[in-house]
């Protein structure tokens, strides 16, 4: 008679990550496939604006400019990603044709939410090795959990920042319950490189080195090791940033938190994580504290530790006042999104005993054998409860914010062609725009101007997006064109005859003549 532990590890070693990882690649391909399009018969790939302006960084960097926002002026930090910038400028180092280069860093990302996948399935199996279903499950919702692919697979560094979160998560918990002193390095690299890429994920690191510091069975040698590792990189960042910045924080923190009450960001941000976060989550959330409750052997460290890295993703959301794009993207934004696995992966442990508790032994056929097929499906579900709609609406639509993307792309490449190379221009949107036309910018809205986001609101509190001062961005600074209309611009450049408004939305400045303003006035969004 075959012994039952034998059969339930063939029964697990059969639920490995293979297929997922095969249908999530699959996926990510056409994902990436169909953002792109042409122009002029040339196929282009870009990046969501908020990305292009980190692209546009690390291109200056890769140019012996520095980190600048304009080529050969001073440099200002106006944007929070700094590991992510530099990997960026790695491949702008390569002879990569400008409308191409997106899709390097889209692979890159798409690579990494394959090894995320991976990632998570160990934490799932190290919690619970007996588990049959846990694994697959969590590596099935992580694959396709609409945010982190949207985020990842557009540009910005959320499938980056996650990956060595969830790195770091399973590296301390075979530090912690194997006791493999070997990952130390490797935890510390990980403390380390998730600082450098965002300084706020000190949060995710610190809740890690708390639970550390609670294991009794850790020396605290190795302790001290790792706590000082993260403090050495984050107290490098900061230092970095103002010997290089001027200032000891990114200036798109003192763009989305200067003028801004406590009170008013707090309010803000519960708004739109009720709005947008709530139904990609509560049934998630829901199932883990029913779990926790129900089962004693779940009420412990380790289990609470992926709760509290939830936990805090969502207060650093409501705190902050939220992100830009809830509304478009109709769902949670990039700080919770980062914080998700670790609520998947405990959702997806509480599922393992509940579907064991319903006694599928009995189930005939391929479910019976490797549980594979059911824990697909079942996380699959998940994935369309979570993010169902979100998905019906990418397939129907494409990618939020993609038809946007590409008329900036193609209104950079139209002002380059009719601009002088010195022609100095003015945006709202700061990412496509300024790369593509290759000119000198003006950041109306302020993330890489000082003035602007130290300066007072213009409007009511929206993150990144409240705060302009035409008189000084506009009447002062004398930009060539204003590239784009937004909030009060078209109002404000009524009474103002120096600027001229073209038939398709550009303003251009009357007395300079660094533009050809018949090739500039055309329509720019033909294919």
């Amino acid at each position: 008679m075959r012994n039952p532990d034998e059969v339930r590890e063939k029964r697990f070693t059969l639920t490995g990550p293979g297929m997922i990882l095969a249908l999530a690649s699959s996926f990510y391909i056409i994902f990436i496939l169909r953002t792109s399009f042409l122009i002029k018969g040339n196929l282009y790939f870009t990046l969501i604006d908020d990305a292009m302006i980190s692209m546009r960084y690390a291109r200056n960097l890769a140019q012996g400019y520095g980190l600048a926002w304009n080529p050969g002026q001073a440099p200002i930090e106006g944007f929070t990603n700094l590991g992510w910038v530099l990997w960026m400028t790695v491949l702008h180092l390569f002879p990569i044709p400008q409308e191409k280069i997106s899709l390097g860093v889209m692979l890159t990302s798409g690579i990494i939410l394959l090894i995320n996948i991976i990632v998570v399935f160990q934490i799932s199996r190290l919690l619970a090795p007996a588990s049959r279903y846990a694994p697959a499950i969590a590596g099935t919702i992580v694959a396709f959990y609409f945010p982190l692919v949207f985020w990842s697979l557009r540009g910005m560094e959320v499938g980056a920042l996650t990956l060595m979160i969830s790195l770091a998560i399973l590296l301390s918990l075979r530090l912690t319950l194997k006791a493999e002193n070997k990952v130390i390095p490797w935890l510390a690299l990980s403390f380390i490189a998730a600082l450098i890429i965002r300084m706020d994920s000190f949060i995710q690191v610190g809740l890690i080195l708390l639970y550390l510091i609670g294991k009794r069975t850790l020396k605290f040698q190795t302790f001290a090791v790792l706590a000082l590792s993260a403090s050495l990189t984050l107290l490098a960042v900061i230092v970095f940033q103002k010997s290089y910045f001027g200032d000891f924080l990114p200036n798109t923190y003192y763009l989305k938190v200067n003028g801004v009450s406590a009170i008013e960001r707090i309010k803000t941000g519960l708004l739109v994580f009720n709005n947008y976060a709530l139904g990609d989550f509560i049934m998630l959330l829901g199932f883990s504290l029913l779990g926790m409750a129900l089962f004693k052997n779940m009420r412990t460290p380790e289990f609470t530790l992926l709760l509290g890295l939830f936990a805090a993703q969502s207060a650093y959301s409501i705190w902050v006042g939220g992100d830009y794009a809830e509304e478009l993207v109709n769902s949670a934004n990039r700080f919770i999104t980062q914080g998700m696995p670790a609520l998947i992966i405990l959702f997806s442990l509480v599922m393992d005993r509940f579907i064991d508790a319903a006694g599928l032994e009995t189930l005939p056929g391929r479910f019976k054998q490797g549980f594979l097929p059911l824990a697909i499906v079942v996380g699959l579900g998940a994935v369309m409860v979570i993010s169902g709609k979100q998905w019906v609406n990418w397939y129907i639509d494409n990618a939020p914010m993609l038809k946007t993307d590409i008329l900036r792309v193609k209104l950079g490449l139209h002002i380059r062609k009719y601009t002088s190379p010195k022609a100095v221009i003015a945006v709202h949107a700061a990412g496509q725009i300024p790369y593509y036309s290759e000119r000198t910018t003006i950041d109306l809205l302020g993330k890489s101007d000082a003035v602007i986001a130290k300066g007072p609101l213009a409007t009511a509190f929206a993150p990144g997006h409240d705060k302009w001062n035409y008189e000084y961005s506009i009447l002062q600074l004398k930009p060539d064109l204003v590239a784009d209309r937004f909030g009060q611009l078209t109002n404000f450049l009524s009474g103002v005859k120096e600027y001229q408004l073209l038939p398709n939305g550009i303003y251009i400045r009357t007395g300079s003549k660094l533009f050809d303003p018949a090739g500039l006035s055309q329509d720019y969004k033909s294919p």
